[in-house]
């Protein structure tokens, strides 16, 4: 599931911005509570992943208290986020709604500036005019928004660097292991939302400090409405991009006619006869071409279908890859609150009744999983670089590891958002009954072949970093491509 479907709620914003909101009374806190604890308990594959069960309960139970107390929205939003966070599984996440996003615009503590995350730097959005309307645009706020432009990248905020802003955001996102890299790209669209969340400004007017060309331009801004004019319109094209990047397959081109390229921005269809028939295609080329130089670019991709099968190609047959195992598998009677019209649903009563024929023919072994048979021919053995950054989560995540352990594959890039371990995986949803959050929830556990770490993030370092400042968009691709190219010289 793509994490930044969630963004659809903003898009009614300006509607809605102003409108008045009431406080929920306790009991419809706990009544929240007592769904979000059953989908939790009865749904996510292992509440004791990353931690004892026994402290996740101890977290539910703390939760429980401080929602005895009549909280916002906001308040209410963040103590279900943290939550979450301590459980380590960045797939089980609770969404805000179009509510808790209306109550921080009606709070006017923002700065009149549109943000977003390229890697692990903040750089500014150019506004539209249509936000001179809703910003604070009074007295010297006037020039001095005007004067800041699109693609500037900012060095604090409120005397704050971003990692130290990121350190405060950290414990109400949800990462795999606890891990800081994924947060990154979580927040990557709503950033404001989350700054204003973990730590709201107290002042009338913030300090920002931000880079023009050569210059270091450090400046006060006052407080007001965001632009969100401008945050739809972004969120919308982030969207209609994120609903394309989930219907392909992948590509393979090559490069420099010895370099096979394959860029997969999302694992989300990649199964079926198509996908199986456009890797046998991509690998015969490979083959015909006599290449010895691949790579795989993982960037950005969030996961989906685990690619055991895409492993087969450079493994070939009857490989540990490790387990996965639905371990909330589907049962007779739900609760009402899970959403079951959808395709992630669909999905997960096939894979439970996988799974419980598998058992019923003893050919289950715990979930363990092989690599398949393919043409012995076209099994590939030259060099591998693998692209990676703070997206690189799930089924991504783990071809990585998968790459990097099985095929000695170098990592080019940034630290893996997801584990090379384990994870929960297999998103599906329910929606609490009156806040009206969307809690996250994943049936499934994977695993990869490797024994438990103490220190679950160090196999992630690349064997190069790039922590490149601010490149358009469309020349991102180009921009890593060539850095892969080059690391084979």
């Amino acid at each position: 599931m793509s994490m930044r479907r969630f963004c659809l709620f903003l898009l009614i914003l300006p509607a809605i911005a102003f409108a008045p909101s009431a406080k929920s009374p306790v009991a419809k806190q706990l009544k929240d509570y007592k769904v979000f604890e059953k989908v939790l308990v009865s749904k996510e594959g292992r509440l004791d992943l990353h931690q004892s069960a026994d402290s996740m309960y101890l977290y539910l139970s703390e939760l429980r208290t401080n929602l005895s107390e009549e909280q916002t929205l906001i308040e209410q939003f963040k103590s279900y986020s943290v939550t979450l966070a301590k459980l380590g599984c960045g797939h089980t996440q609770i969404h805000p709604n179009q509510y808790v996003i209306s109550a921080w615009v009606r709070e006017n503590k923002s700065l009149p500036v549109d943000f977003i995350m390229q890697g692990k730097r903040l750089f500014t959005n150019k506004l539209l005019t249509s936000d001179y309307e809703i910003i604070n645009m009074d007295g010297s706020n006037r020039k001095r928004v005007r004067a800041i432009k699109g693609n500037y990248e900012i060095l604090s905020l409120d005397h704050k660097t971003v990692s130290e802003m990121m350190g405060e955001i950290a414990p109400y996102i949800s990462s795999d292991e606890g891990g800081i890299d994924f947060k990154y790209h979580q927040v990557a669209q709503l950033f404001e939302f989350y700054r204003h969340m973990s730590a709201p400004f107290s002042a009338d007017s913030i300090s920002i400090q931000y880079v023009k060309g050569n210059d270091t331009i450090s400046t006060y801004l006052g407080l007001g409405a965001p632009p969100v004019n401008t945050i739809n319109s972004r969120l919308q094209k982030a969207l209609a991009a994120d609903a394309k990047i989930e219907k392909e397959i992948g590509t393979f081109a090559i490069k420099n006619a010895k370099i096979g390229v394959f860029r997969f921005r999302s694992f989300t269809a990649c199964s079926g006869k198509e996908y199986d028939l456009f890797l046998k295609r991509s690998f015969q080329k490979i083959k015909s071409k006599k290449i010895k130089k691949v790579i795989i670019d993982l960037r950005g991709n969030t996961g989906g279908v685990m690619q055991y099968s895409l492993m087969s190609y450079f493994v070939g047959e009857e490989v540990d890859l490790g387990r996965y195992v639905v371990e909330k598998p589907k049962k007779s009677f739900e609760t009402i609150h899970l959403k079951k019209r959808n395709s992630d649903y669909r999905r997960h009563k096939w894979l439970s009744r996988i799974q419980r024929f598998r058992i019923w023919f003893n050919d289950f072994e715990n979930g363990i999983v092989r690599s398949d048979p393919v043409d012995e021919s076209l099994i590939y053995d030259g060099d591998i670089i693998v692209l990676t950054d703070e997206g690189t989560f799930s089924s991504a995540s783990m071809l990585a590891c998968h790459l990097k352990t099985l095929c000695n594959a170098k990592l080019i890039g940034r630290p893996a958002g997801g584990s090379f371990y384990r994870g929960n995986a297999g998103t599906i949803y329910a929606i609490l009954p009156n806040s009206k959050f969307r809690l996250l929830v994943n049936p499934n556990t994977f695993y990869s072949h490797l024994p438990t770490s103490s220190d679950p993030n160090s196999i992630k370092q690349p064997d190069f970093l790039l922590e490149p400042g601010y490149i358009v968009p469309r020349k991102l691709d180009d921009f890593y491509i060539d850095a892969a190219i080059n690391s084979f010289k």
